[in-house]
């Protein structure tokens, strides 16, 4: 036999291999069978009757989303954040909202921490005429605003039958204590023995004048009592894990300070009261040291640090505003 020539084995070998990968091709084509198909379910028409709603839109509730996609929401907003709350409380009503905000023992205590303080600043009259008198206004501020809630407080609570009238008498003091004169100063002294009595237990005896939120609490003083709150009582002792473990009945106290103020803020003949936006950062602040409350019964102080510069937040933004 012929040797076959280098190239003629080459083209023999290519033909052999071609041969053979089609044959097995072919015969993978014919033994694969193709998978067995479920055949689809049949259903009765009353198979699922009370499992589906017939109409699932009339089920909805809430806004249907705006034109510009994003989805309208009936939940309260933070405007410091843009974030609407996830977690709702129910709402209370009327005066029982002073029992979801503010604790009886919270207000005891810092009736008597502005006891102390007022102490402080009527000593003489030099003193209370070189600033002494503008330290008395937040203070009375302060002791008119826990008298106002006290009165309308839900349940029974310390000094409530002297409330009334001392409402009255320390929301004109702490209106009064705009200057410093001598009249004002015999005046603050009197107001300084009614605080004394009540401390003591006697009961506040006069005349119980209508008095309104805005005398009550007037904006210019609350907002330092706010700021004071913030800056130098719930700022520092949630600024660190040590700090927020050791002093949690202080957080919890101007926490609800707080809260107490977001909402006499929001209250009907309080300024700028009637304003949606303005409102919004009240709430928002209100919210914030509800969460701070939250934060201390979970013994959480990233929440209680996170909560408080919400409330920063709200105030800052507030004071963009407003004055």
């Amino acid at each position: 036999m012929r040797m076959l020539s280098l190239k003629n084995r080459w083209r023999l070998g290519l033909v052999v291999a071609t041969t053979l990968v089609a044959g097995e091709i072919s015969y993978a084509q014919k033994t694969v069978r193709k998978p067995e198909r479920v055949p689809p379910p049949k259903f009765q028409p009353n198979d699922f009757t009370g499992v589906f709603f017939p109409d699932a839109v009339a089920q909805l509730q809430g806004k249907a989303p705006s034109a510009g996609g994003a989805v309208a929401s009936d939940s309260p907003t933070d405007p410091s954040t843009g974030s609407a709350s996830t977690e709702m409380e129910p709402a209370a009503k009327g005066n029982d909202v002073w029992k979801q905000l503010i604790a009886g023992q919270t207000i005891e205590d810092l009736i008597k921490e502005a006891k102390a303080r007022v102490d402080g600043v009527i000593t003489t009259p030099a003193k209370f005429a070189g600033g002494g008198y503008s330290e008395a206004r937040r203070e009375f501020t302060l002791l008119a605003s826990m008298m106002a809630i006290i009165a309308q407080y839900p349940e029974e609570i310390r000094w409530k039958s002297s409330a009334p009238y001392a409402r009255t008498v320390f929301a004109r003091m702490a209106a009064n204590c705009k200057v410093g004169t001598q009249q004002v100063f015999n005046e603050a002294k009197l107001r300084q023995q009614d605080l004394q009595d009540l401390l003591k237990g006697s009961k506040l005896t006069g005349t119980a004048e209508e008095t309104s939120w805005a005398d009550t609490a007037d904006r210019g003083p609350a907002m330092q009592l706010l700021e004071w709150s913030l800056r130098e009582n719930l700022a520092p002792n949630t600024n660190s894990e040590d700090s927020f473990s050791n002093n949690m009945e202080e957080v919890v106290k101007y926490a609800e300070l707080v809260a107490a103020y977001g909402q006499i803020l929001q209250l009907e003949g309080m300024t700028d009261a009637d304003d949606e936006t303005y409102v919004q950062y009240a709430s928002a602040m209100g919210a914030a040291a509800k969460d701070v409350l939250k934060a201390v019964k979970s013994k959480d102080a990233e929440l209680a640090r996170t909560a408080v510069g919400r409330i920063d937040q709200s105030c800052n933004k507030c004071h963009e505003s407003y004055r």
